[in-house]
């Protein structure tokens, strides 16, 4: 395991697992009970998953099928009902999965929207996580907020808010903020959607940087298939509440299983 950055074993999941979250729906269950009951509903249905350290891995999907769910539970933010989780090596008890817990195997998360604060200038929305968690002394942070910008190419709107930004510019703070943090493992949801073609064009090689110059392990969800090709990684698909064998975009592509039926028609198509 010295070479992994993520074991996933037998994980399980259910909608009582993401009470609390934007997954969940309304059911009076203990949060904390663990196992499944009875006529439980699965989301997922024991997953497995290795990712390498260094090694940039996609998740697929059709919609609904919990892709961003299963990101949460690697997260710390959704506890799974059953499975084993380990971060470089280290098992973490189901008991003790929470965002903190996981953050400290500097495992670092990306929000869909982005998530930064309105009223925080981009400047102060990096440096908001540095300075809650103390990470190095004022000179150190700040030499971590430029180095995070300069990567994303954003320091040019360093002192704008999240609202004067394009939706591009926005995903790529919101990436900076997350990145440094120095995480060794970067989870990724939907970073493309909703973009346009040039800032999508724009957006893969720095995403890419990180994986090359800095040797980050990356979990990208995406419905964008493309990415995975663009970005040289396998794919791995959530499907029958389960994941698949990853394999290249190209081995999925030219295949003949229901999922390259399904969800590789249109780029069948075009090609």
């Amino acid at each position: 395991m010295f070479d992994e950055a993520l074991r996933i074993d037998n994980l399980h999941l259910s909608y009582r697992g993401l009470i609390g979250t934007a997954f969940s729906k309304p059911r009076a269950l203990g949060f904390f009970e663990s196992g499944i009951q009875p006529g439980e509903e699965e989301l997922i249905s024991g997953a497995n998953l290795v990712l390498k350290k260094g090694e940039t891995l996609c998740i697929g999907g059709g919609s609904g099928q919990g892709k961003s769910a299963l990101l949460r539970v690697i997260a710390g933010l959704a506890r799974p009902n059953l499975g084993k989780l380990y971060y470089f090596g280290e098992y973490i008890p189901p008991e003790r999965l929470t965002a903190l817990e996981v953050a400290k195997r500097q495992v670092g998360f990306v929000f869909q929207n982005g998530a930064l604060i309105s009223n925080l200038r981009v400047r102060d929305n990096i440096a908001l996580p540095l300075r809650y968690h103390k990470v190095g002394t004022p000179t150190e942070i700040e030499d971590k907020i430029n180095m995070a910008m300069d990567l994303m190419r954003v320091r040019d709107c360093a002192s704008m808010f999240p609202h004067q930004l394009s939706v591009g510019m926005q995903k790529r703070v919101a990436i900076a903020r997350s990145w440094a943090m120095g995480p060794q493992l970067l989870l990724m949801d939907e970073p493309t959607a909703g973009l346009d073609n040039y800032n999508r064009r724009n957006l893969l090689p720095l995403i890419d940087n990180m994986r090359t110059l800095f040797k980050t392990s990356i979990i990208i969800v995406t419905h964008d298939l493309m990415v995975a090709k663009e970005l040289g990684c396998k794919i791995t698909f959530l499907a029958q509440k389960t994941l698949t064998e990853p394999h290249s975009f190209d081995t999925w592509l030219h295949g003949d299983t229901e999922i390259t039926k399904e969800l590789f028609r249109d780029l069948r198509a075009s090609g």
